[in-house]
């Protein structure tokens, strides 16, 4: 049976209650607001499609850098060359290095064709905290269910030929919880594609101010 992308975002929220998340705009964060509630670790990247990803890796640089645990981000030592260059911005966004674990991009097809070139930068600069979790349904759902790309293009592929650390593709609900151990486990950059049905669940409307959104995102890695 197709998996849903409301059961999907059930189980991401369940495997990654204390890591942050980075979700794409639209249906997908209302509907992880509908079965999981209002996170704290969830960061709504509201009105800004193509950018999910982007988002997410810079935070997870960020706190790499400022987390003394943390070996460097790449094979060449630039993860410590950004710890030495820490300035007072770090503090200001909450990196204080108490949030170990993942960064969990949760991501759209259309979305991450819009901004591909982030599978390039993330490849070169190797967070191994970094995880992107592509929800795929082959369609523009929020704008009429459009056809996207995405059946033509091996997105695992890309990411592995960019330097990503590992990417899976999940159909199945046995690969999904497969899937969902191995990013907690395994060093990234990750890319896991989770082909979804364009199976929709009643939401509410999600019109939250953005510069709330990202402050109380603030609050909750300062925390």
């Amino acid at each position: 049976m197709t998996l849903t992308r409301a059961d999907v975002l059930r189980r991401i929220d369940a495997a990654f209650p204390a890591d942050p998340v980075v979700l794409t705009l639209g249906g997908t964060a209302r509907e992880m607001i509908a079965v999981a509630g209002r996170r704290p670790n969830h960061l709504v990247n509201l009105d800004a499609m193509g950018q999910t990803v982007g988002v997410a890796l810079g935070l997870a640089l960020g706190l790499a850098a400022s987390d003394p645990r943390s070996e460097a981000t790449r094979p060449d030592g630039a993860g410590s060359q950004a710890r030495a260059e820490r300035g007072p911005e770090d503090a200001a966004l909450g990196l204080g290095g108490s949030r170990g674990g993942k960064v969990v991009a949760v991501e759209g097809d259309g979305s991450l064709l819009m901004g591909l070139s982030v599978l390039s930068t993330a490849g070169h600069l190797k967070p191994d905290n970094l995880a992107v979790l592509l929800l795929d349904n082959g369609v523009y759902l929020a704008t009429g269910g459009q056809p996207t790309a995405s059946a033509g293009v091996d997105l695992v592929a890309v990411a592995l030929a960019c330097g990503w650390a590992g990417g899976r593709e999940v159909r199945t609900d046995e690969e999904l919880s497969s899937a969902l151990d191995w990013v907690r486990e395994t060093p990234g950059p990750l890319l896991v594609r989770v082909y979804v049905s364009t199976a929709q669940i009643k939401t509410e409307y999600f019109l939250e101010d953005p510069a709330i959104l990202a402050e109380d995102f603030r609050r909750w890695l300062r925390a």
